[in-house]
């Protein structure tokens, strides 16, 4: 949690927006990587978490089920543009924590055919309520960008996804879209 924390700049002032380059690294991005639905997604996402220890393994079930209950309320695929951005206010994390999906032909079908091609998955600690909801409108409006989202589900590797989220970021060359 420390390490977590630190890359996210907790020392800096509560003004300063955490952005996803922050949050992700190319353990956490996922490409080519597809589920049959979408429970199978988020697990798998999870289990990537898990991995590189942003989510303890103990709290792999617990996030999941309230990622999947949070998803039923009110789904956050944007189906008309191929993504979707589940997410959850969870006490198993510090900070805010996060992985991305991408696969051409879709990290899971949303159903009737829509593949969704961009999953990004964000676990929040329940503390942080202002920051959870700053990182999701960010993350939104970076991948309303047709030309970012393209970059992404073509990328040849989590290191070139990372250096565009980046750079959209900085406010790098803006995509048009």
């Amino acid at each position: 949690a420390h390490r977590v924390q630190a890359r996210l700049g907790w020392d800096t002032p509560s003004s300063m927006q955490v952005r996803l380059s922050d949050v992700l690294s190319v353990d956490t991005i996922l490409l080519r990587s597809a589920w049959p639905d979408f429970r199978a997604c988020v697990d798998g996402m999870l289990g990537a978490l898990v991995t590189v220890d942003r989510l303890p393994a103990e709290q792999l079930r617990p996030a999941g089920k309230l990622v999947c209950e949070r998803e039923e309320i009110a789904s956050t695929a944007m189906v008309d543009i191929g993504v979707s951005i589940p997410h959850a206010r969870f006490a198993g994390v510090d900070g805010i924590t996060a992985a991305l999906a991408a696969c051409p032909q879709g990290v899971y079908d949303h159903g009737l055919g829509l593949p969704i091609e961009i999953v990004v998955l964000v676990l929040t600690s329940p503390a942080l309520t202002t920051e959870h909801l700053r990182f999701l409108a960010s993350l939104s409006e970076l991948l309303q960008s047709e030309r970012t989202r393209r970059a992404i589900v073509q990328a040849a590797s989590a290191q070139q996804v990372l250096a565009l989220i980046a750079e959209q970021e900085r406010g790098g060359v803006r995509a048009a879209g």
